[in-house]
């Protein structure tokens, strides 16, 4: 009892300071976040983004400034996009002043679409490598995000540890949209479910700097 009192207070202390909105109140809510004016943007694009069952749209400006093509592999592919598509694009992912070939995926789990991405240097030949029959080089890469039927957890942002578990793991399903903010690199991700939407920079490997947690307030009841 005592351990749930420190809790309760605590997660209260925590809204407070970063100034969180209650689930029920329509549109994309801040929960956390490390830059107050990229939250502030972030959630005004949000807002600006939705459609009329409040789910982003990736119609925004922002999500179109990375010019994305489809990608021919050799072999025999699927006949439709919907759960089988690969598109790629070259742009300074990880911010470290090099440009990247990013590959990114969709492929389906148990008939969901559910996103990854793959990333190599700018002149890597892994797609004429890689085929229908054979993916193994495009996988291969220790850089890129690969989650599907796993989770993500939230991390960098001052949740309370034991609220943290349930309100900032992404699951199963995931959506990946990467944009660029002035002249800087994120990744927007959500999952299956919609309710969360995090904003995060990516550091190599399957690391992640979290910026911005947001909710939708109109579907996210808090565990508490």
């Amino acid at each position: 009892m005592r351990f749930m009192q420190q809790l309760v207070l605590g997660l209260f202390a925590f809204m407070m300071s970063v100034g969180v909105t209650w689930a029920g109140e329509p549109g994309f809510q801040l929960v956390a976040g490390r830059d107050s004016n990229l939250c502030a943007r972030m959630l005004g694009l949000f807002r600006e983004d939705v459609d009329d069952r409040g789910r982003l749209r990736y119609q925004h400006e922002i999500f179109r400034q990375i010019a994305w093509k489809p990608v021919e592999l050799k072999g025999q592919g699927p006949k439709t996009r919907h759960c089988s598509s690969l598109d790629k694009a070259t742009f300074d992912l990880d911010y470290d002043g090099q440009m990247e070939l990013v590959v990114k995926t969709t492929f389906c789990m148990k008939g969901s679409p559910s996103d990854s991405f793959y990333m190599f240097p700018a002149d890597s030949a892994v797609l004429e490598q890689a085929n229908w029959q054979d993916l193994s080089p495009l996988l291969a890469t220790s850089d890129k995000f690969e989650r599907t039927g796993g989770r993500y957890q939230l991390s960098g942002l001052p949740m309370p540890s034991e609220a943290g578990k349930q309100l900032s793991a992404l699951s199963i399903m995931f959506t990946v949209q990467p944009f660029i903010m002035d002249e800087k690199a994120y990744v927007a991700l959500t999952d299956g479910r919609g309710e969360w939407m995090v904003i995060a920079k990516y550091l190599r490997g399957d690391r992640f700097e979290d910026s911005v947690l947001s909710a939708d307030g109109g579907q996210v009841n808090y565990p508490f």
